[in-house]
């Protein structure tokens, strides 16, 4: 199955979006809504974190709440530090879902963003 992605046609409602959420202990949530009937696709996460921790992209039903998690990184503080280095790529949830990227736990401090468009 092949997916094509007209990236030459851009109106107002494919502009760009970015999310960032801040946390402490419980980590963080970015998470862009839904659009019904419209795909969004995630271009780039970012983020720190002062702990080890799981950073996840889902996609939410706004119909039922079921979760896709579409991509799973870790990190290891003790390792990478503070910072995970930017993560790049092309991810495209199901149309009408949200997306969002988790970032699972902190000590006290954490960040994470999260950029992309809708189709």
């Amino acid at each position: 199955m092949t997916t094509r992605i007209d990236l030459g046609y851009v109106s107002k409602d494919n502009e760009q979006w970015s999310e960032t959420a801040l946390g402490t202990n419980s980590g963080a949530t970015a998470e862009h809504t839904e659009v019904a009937t419209r795909q969004h696709v995630v271009t780039h996460i970012s983020g720190h974190t002062d702990a080890d921790a799981t950073i996840q992209l889902k996609q939410i039903s706004a119909d039922n709440g079921t979760t896709n998690v579409l991509a799973e990184w870790k990190k290891d503080a003790s390792i990478e530090g503070w910072q995970f280095a930017p993560i790049n790529g092309v991810w495209i949830a199901t149309a009408g879902y949200s997306v969002a990227v988790v970032i699972s736990a902190s000590t006290s401090d954490c960040q994470v963003n999260m950029t992309g468009f809708t189709l």
